[in-house]
Order: C-alpha cells, then structure tokens, then sequence
C-alpha cells in the first residue's frame, strides 16, 4: 500500500516513567507527542508493527519514529472518535466511529460506510473483526452486520436468534464459527446462522455483558467482564475469576489481550494493567508502577511482549515487562474512597489529596455520563447528586492531574 501522510511530527519525546519503572513505562500524552487526545478508546497493530491508536478525538499511528494523525479536518475520515480497528488480508484498515460509521482506509483513498450510503444499522460501530474469506463482521449498537464488500447482512433480535442488539466484542474462531459479546444480552456462539446464547439465568453465566474477547492457542474464549471480572470459556465449562474465588485484583475489566506465552492480560476499570499468569494476578496500577491511570480501556501485544495501553484520561502507555524494576502487588487498594456504597441520590467522594481536579462517571460501556470539576481543592469530601443516573453499576475516576484514581460503586433506584 501507499501512504500518504497527512501530518508527520518527529518528536525527541519526553519520557514519562517513574523510579518505580524506570525504562518500562513510556506514556504518550497530547503534552509530549502528537496523539491528538488523552482518551484512548482503542489500539491496534498492523503487518509492519506500526500502532494505530483511535482517541476520542483523532486517529494516530506511530511507528516507533514518526506519528501520523488524522483528523476530519485533514481527511476522509468521517468521525473523530475512534472505537475500533481491524486490517484486512490485504493490510487495509476498517475503522469503527462513535458516529460515522466504518471507515475503509488503504492508505491513500477513504471509503465511508454509513446508514445513510449503505446497509449499516447503526453509525455507533464498536468492534470489527474480518474472517480467512475476507467477510466484515461489524458490531453496533443495533445489531450485527456483515458485508463481504459487496452484500450487507443483517443479525438483530427481530430476524435472528441473537439476544442483543448492542453487541460490543466478536471473535473469529472460524469461518463457520464466531464468537460475541453483547451489552446485557449474554455470551453468544453464532455458528453458520445459528445462535447459542450463554447468559445469567440459562448457564450461570456471571455477567450479562462482556466488553473484549479472545481465543488462545488451546481454542479457550477468554472474555473481559465490567462486573463478572474475566471468564474462561472452554470445552463446554466456564471458569470465572473474580476477587472472591480468584487472586483477581479486580471484578471489572474491559479489555483482553494475549501474548505468545499465552499469558492473559487484562485492561481494568480500577486496577490498570493485570496479568493472570498461572494461578497468580499482577496488577501494574497507578501506587506501584508507572501506569499514570488506574482505567484501560484498551490493549494490544507486540510479539516481542511489549504491551500497549489506552487510558481513559493520560493517553497511551507502552510498558515493557521485562525492564520493570518493581513488585507489582497482588492487591492495591484505590486511595479514593466512597460512601454510601451502593447509593440511591447523593454519593460522597473522600478525594486521593488537595491535587484532585475533576471526577468522572462511567458506565459500564465506557461511556462517560457524568463530570465534574474541583475548584476547591482545600475540601477533602465531595459530594455528588447522582439521582439523575438509572440504577446500574459505575465507576468513578478522580483526576489528580497527574494521574487517574478509579472506585466501582453501585446506583440503586
């Protein structure tokens, strides 16, 4: 493919580690480096290496040298908020927005696939993954689609045996074989057209809905959960691990990732990075490493094990295992603490020191519903009417400025 680069920065970037990391954690913020948002929603990797990073406000890839941005300003691309990214057999880019549906991108020329021009159910586009015969299986918030480049095929609850229409994960197993997520639908199993749906009341399934999936070597589905934690899914019997049956620091994540030592790491709501290897968990968080930001939303592995990582608010972080110098803990608790939890209207937020400088709420999609910023920063207490969020589970992240302190609390009606 061609390229041609829209905005190139060449940068001697500024390094943001700690003396807990040294060298293992770099973080790529809009301050140091040309990312055009500190919101990271999703980061791949294409053939050559290169690091696609899709923010909340612009589309970047780097090359370990040079950045280049898009932006719709300074391209074809119809929205700027980036969801998802998957490369085709012949290296060309599909990209999922917030609101502008798929992007194709061969590196010179845009092609927009919206509902407008095409049959695509929904401009919200969050997950995208392309089988061995070239076919697009495009995840939205209103039903499955697939498009083979010519054909558009359509899975929603009034057409098929699928239970959601928000379907936020897929992974291919096979041809014939396609694994997904869905958003308070359940664990599903598309094969040909058939579905089996795996869910609360049917298997024991713990959570509804589950935010990233992947297929290790071994053919074992391993799936990412906001409030069931990480489930492992094999020969017909699924393994939960949370933090009451598990070394689980955490109960919610929304990312997984795999390396080639079939290592399992997962992108937390509260805990940053985690690593389950073995019996064992590992969480890299913002009190014992370099990570600036306690919620990753997003990971991606390079084969020679370094890890890249999207927060919610601090950018991108690339953290290399091997150089950290280090004990990450089994176990840390956040230092903001909440009360009452659950809540029915006011939360009460006891801040992490007098650097707190806004808080956040977010669902379990990752949607951020709620914000608010500290101009007092002399009050320790915070107090939030939340009475205007429906009854669910949330998180809330404190921005210190400096980094991203995350607690789970629960919203009664």
């Amino acid at each position: 493919m061609k390229y041609n680069i829209l905005v190139v920065c060449f940068f001697y970037l500024l390094v943001s580690e700690t003396s807990y990391a040294q060298q293992a954690f770099t973080v790529y913020n809009t301050v140091n480096s040309p990312l055009p948002d500190n919101s990271v929603l999703c980061i791949s990797l294409d053939s050559l290496g290169r690091k696609w990073i899709g923010t909340a406000y612009g589309l970047a890839v780097y090359n370990d040298t040079s950045w280049t941005v898009y932006q719709t300003v300074n391209s074809g691309l119809s929205h700027n908020t980036i969801e998802c990214i998957s490369f085709d057999a012949s290296g060309i880019a599909w990209i999922g927005t917030q609101n502008g549906g798929v992007n194709k991108f061969d590196g010179s020329t845009w092609t927009v696939y919206n509902t407008f021009n095409s049959g695509l159910t929904s401009n919200y586009v969050r997950s995208i993954a392309i089988d061995s015969l070239g076919n697009k299986w495009i995840c939205t918030d209103n039903g499955l689609n697939k498009f083979n480049d010519t054909t558009w095929v359509v899975y929603n609850t009034s057409n098929s045996g699928i239970p959601a229409n928000y379907i936020a994960c897929i992974a291919i197993a096979s041809n014939t074989e396609r694994w997904m997520g869905s958003v308070n639908g359940g664990f599903v199993l598309m094969q040909d057209t058939a579905f089996t749906v795996y869910d609360i009341v049917n298997s024991g399934f713990p959570d509804n809905t589950i935010l990233g999936i992947q297929i290790d070597t071994l053919g074992a589905k391993w799936m990412a959960c906001p409030a069931g934690a990480l489930v492992r899914f094999y020969m017909g019997l699924f393994s939960s691990y949370n933090t009451g049956n598990s070394l689980s620091p955490s109960n919610s994540y929304d990312a997984v990732a795999i390396d080639s030592l079939q290592h399992v790491y997962l992108g937390s709501f509260d805990k940053g990075i985690v690593k389950k290897d073995g019996f064992n968990f590992y969480s890299y968080n913002t009190l014992n490493s370099g990570m600036p930001d306690d919620y990753v939303g997003s990971l991606a592995i390079e084969r020679t094990g370094v890890i890249w990582a999207g927060t919610s608010s601090y950018g991108v972080v690339r953290f290399e295992e091997a150089l950290f110098a280090g004990t990450p803990e089994l176990y840390t608790p956040s230092p903001v603490v909440l009360f009452p939890n659950p809540v029915r209207q006011l939360l009460n937020v006891v801040l992490p020191g007098p650097s707190a400088q806004s808080v956040r709420i977010y669902d379990l999609t990752g949607k951020m519903k709620f914000e608010q910023k500290i101009s007092d920063s002399t009050n320790r207490i915070l107090q939030l009417n939340i009475s205007c969020l429906p009854a669910g589970i949330y998180f809330i992240s404190v921005n210190t400025g400096e980094k991203n302190f995350s607690r789970r609390f629960i919203k009664m009606e």
